[in-house]
């Protein structure tokens, strides 16, 4: 009997000891939105391995997955966020867009064609405008007048893709990127990959409830993650896990007794 109880309590440990550790440790809790309800890419589905629907699918074109450490949000991808693609000069980086009250819209957005400008915010409350050459960005809160530019028709669930004007700049930043990692480096297959991380300090406590949201040029892939509530920390994990150890010394003290 002690032994039964004491194997429950210390399952009950590693399972919320687990909660909050990502694939890769190192990037923080992953926080992506894998692609599901008939929005799924064409490659094994999830977000590692695929791209979005009709698209040229291969690691080079992949956005994988979105991290939260912190304040420190990482997005980690085959995509090179600095260069593009080979042979693609075009099909670049866009910015990250932040939607803090849930009323960003993503997935299947119709009636908005490709590579214009419009004002329209799509939901977001800010957008991040990313300088991959100085590795900086400039933090902009949107409103009602700012506009965007939107790339490609074919899938407009990645829409959008560049900030374009209006808005209150927030402060400013630097890009931390990373090159060259590891299927081990990651936990995500493929072979290569690139991280790049900014901070998002300037959410307050909106850190513990946004919506992320980000693009190329040509909308090959669209990454998006979501806090919604506070993130676990593994510290608070320990604790936890302590406290049930604990219970289980106490019960089986008890059961001697007995």
């Amino acid at each position: 009997m002690k032994n039964s109880l004491r194997a429950i309590l210390l399952s009950f440990f590693f399972l919320f000891l687990l909660t909050g550790i990502s694939l890769a440790d190192s990037f923080g809790t992953n926080i992506t939105i894998y692609d599901e309800n008939g929005y799924t890419g064409i490659g094994q589905g999830g977000e590692d391995k695929e791209t979005e629907p009709g698209m040229i699918n291969n690691q080079s074109w992949d956005l994988e997955g979105f991290f939260l450490d912190g304040t420190t949000l990482t997005m980690v991808g085959g995509f090179d966020f600095v260069n593009g693609v080979d042979g693609y000069s075009d099909y670049t980086s866009g910015d990250i867009f932040i939607d803090i009250d849930g009323d960003a819209e993503y997935g299947d957005i119709h009636g908005t064609t490709g590579n214009n400008i419009v004002t329209n915010t799509f939901g977001y409350d800010y957008a991040l405008d990313l300088d991959f050459t100085a590795k900086t960005y400039n933090v902009i809160e949107l409103d009602g007048a700012s506009t965007v530019t939107v790339w490609y028709a074919q899938n407009q669930g990645s829409n959008p893709w560049l900030y374009n004007s209006g808005g209150t700049g927030k402060g400013s930043g630097t890009i931390a990127y990373e090159t060259g990692l590891s299927d081990g480096d990651t936990g995500f297959a493929g072979g290569s990959h690139y991280a790049a991380a900014v901070d998002l300090a300037f959410l307050g406590a909106d850190i513990n409830n946004f919506t992320a949201h980000f693009t190329m040029g040509c909308g090959n892939d669209n990454l998006m993650g979501k806090v919604s509530n506070p993130v676990p920390e593994p510290a608070t994990m320990l604790l936890f896990g302590s406290g049930l150890i604990g219970l289980a010394g106490m019960s089986r003290r008890k059961l001697r007794k007995s």
